[in-house]
């Protein structure tokens, strides 16, 4: 059981972490501001209930063993995993991914208007513009972790029902 609270634990603070993110603006920090001029109020509170409410279910759902709806939350936070690779992790490595998807630059240039001016904790990789910011670096940590602590407490979780099964 222990186990299991480990994983729900980790599954809270990504969904404090993410709500936080969305809805606090700390100056040099958080970059989600200019979202709620882009998008409006309304969009805006939806965007930041998908992006962080299921993981709050997730807590939910894991600590009473729901199985059928502990499936459901893998291939969510598998896409948010892949998310964050797309937008941070491939343009700082590699020069690929969303900021580069374009052909008019205009993705970069939304980066640079948008995004260069956040506290970073981790260096220039190479030459390349995109530098992910402190608050991606710590969310892409946490979904990592989450992740990981999540698919092993689902096979553990079916490797007790499997065990059940046989030794009944």
């Amino acid at each position: 059981m222990s186990r299991t609270i480990t994983t729900c634990t980790f599954q809270f603070i990504l969904f404090l972490y993410e709500y936080l993110a969305w809805q606090l603006e700390i100056k040099n920090y958080t970059t989600h501001s200019h979202h709620r001029d882009l998008f409006g109020s309304n969009t805006y509170f939806l965007i930041v209930q998908i992006n962080s409410l299921p993981h709050l279910a997730a807590v939910y759902v894991y600590y009473h063993r729901i199985k059928w709806a502990m499936l459901l939350y893998i291939p969510y936070l598998i896409l948010f995993t892949i998310g964050q690779i797309f937008t941070w992790w491939l343009p700082y490595f590699f020069q690929k991914g969303l900021w580069y998807s374009d052909e008019t630059g205009e993705k970069l240039a939304q980066y640079k208007k948008y995004h260069t001016n956040y506290h970073r904790i981790l260096p220039r990789f190479k030459d390349h513009v995109i530098i992910p910011d402190t608050e991606h670096t710590i969310l892409f940590i946490l979904t990592l972790i989450t992740l990981i602590l999540t698919i092993r407490t689902m096979i553990l979780t079916i490797k007790n029902k499997t065990l059940k099964i046989k030794s009944q």
